[in-house]
């Protein structure tokens, strides 16, 4: 039986498109709107100090899987300190590190992957945190330049900080999540400490780019009139 063009195409836009959604979802902790913690190398606290902080999530997967994509919600400001609308220009630095064997804490001897983004894709949400000074929530994505692969059942600690802007305060978003607790060092802990609570976080495995160009150069030439097999 032959298979006409339109049967064809229709076909393969199924099969890219027919999975449920968040098929690619590996690990998804969301906002609940409650606050955040500071994760920023430069900031001016409430009672006018300039300092630090750093924050971290931790990760255990149940299967090995591939992280391409790395999405998180976040505010600037309030909570203590007035609210401030997104910086013109900033820089993100990503880290994905291992645990120490000890007490389980970010391990920075073992960093799987260390990529900073300038600018990276910031849209507002529309939604009120519920602090003082009302931000607004943010939703942050990037793509990796290199794919991370992560090992199923081994603890991991996911750090996203904004980097050297003392005019604004990044606030990494409370999430629910799967694991509890998250982990924070700023001057005054002496390295990282464990803290309740977990951080809004998605990290996703979004396809190959290759396996699109694939299937839509295949879709290309179905689709021209005069395109045929070669016998």
């Amino acid at each position: 039986m032959n298979l006409n063009r339109q049967t064809v195409v229709l076909a393969i836009l199924y099969m890219l498109t027919g999975a449920p959604a968040g098929a690619d979802v590996i690990v998804e902790q969301l906002p609940i709107l409650t606050g955040g913690f500071a994760s920023d190398t430069d900031f001016i606290d409430m009672l006018g100090r300039r300092l630090w902080q750093r924050e971290a999530d931790n990760i255990l997967l149940t299967q090995d899987a591939t992280v391409r994509r790395i999405t998180w919600w976040g505010f600037y400001g309030g909570s203590g300190t007035p609210a401030t609308p997104p910086p013109a220009t900033e820089t993100i630095q990503i880290r994905i590190m291992g645990a120490r064997a000890g007490d389980g804490l970010p391990d920075e001897s073992v960093v799987l992957m260390d990529e900073t983004f300038f600018n990276p894709s910031r849209m507002p949400t529309g939604r009120i945190i519920g602090v003082g000074g009302a931000p607004i929530e943010q939703r942050f994505t990037v793509d990796l330049t290199v794919p991370v692969n992560l090992q199923s059942n081994i603890p991991y600690w996911l750090e996203i900080v904004q980097l050297g802007d003392v005019n604004t305060m990044f606030r990494w978003e409370d999430g629910s999540g799967l694991l509890t607790g998250h982990s924070f060092s700023n001057p005054l802990t002496n390295g990282w400490l464990l803290s309740g609570g977990s951080l809004s976080f998605q990290l996703s495995a979004i396809p190959e780019p290759t396996a699109f160009t694939g299937v839509l150069v295949c879709i290309t030439a179905l689709m021209r009139p005069n395109c045929r097999p070669r016998r």
